[in-house]
């Protein structure tokens, strides 16, 4: 069992450790930032992240993964093991597209694209400007 001087000298480290200002704050709620903020937050993270679990962390951050804004630039890379995908890319590629609702000007879609995917992007934004296609299976 550690003495009482043992104690009170690692209490000491540890709180000299915290800055000043850590202490006397509030700890903040991560659901009342502003949305810009949230938005920028969200702005750096590939599609699958928002849609897999950005978006469910609370409902302030669901209701800026909503805005069509977010998805004018999609990025559908996907750095794990494609042999043991756990998503259904495509499913979500369409369901991110969808929610740009025609403002998507980029998409870039790593080893799973289809001829039906890109048929189903072209169906809907004649308009957006870049395409980038990696290893994809479309034919």
């Amino acid at each position: 069992m550690a003495s009482s001087s043992t104690l009170s000298k690692n209490q000491k480290m540890a709180s000299s450790s915290v800055p000043s200002l850590m202490k006397d704050e509030e700890p903040r709620n991560w659901a009342e930032l502003p949305s810009e903020l949230t938005f920028s937050i969200l702005n750096r993270l590939g599609a699958i992240d928002i849609l897999e679990n950005a978006q469910k962390v609370c409902t302030s951050w669901r209701r800026v993964s909503l805005d069509p804004l977010m998805w004018r630039k999609i990025d559908m890379h996907y750095l794990g093991d494609m042999g043991s995908m756990i998503y259904d890319f495509e499913s979500m590629c369409r369901h991110a597209v969808d929610r740009s609702q025609g403002g998507l000007v980029e998409i870039d879609i790593w080893h799973f694209g289809t001829d039906d995917l890109l048929n189903y992007i072209a169906d809907r934004f004649c308009l957006f400007i870049s395409l980038f296609l990696c290893d994809s299976k479309a034919r």
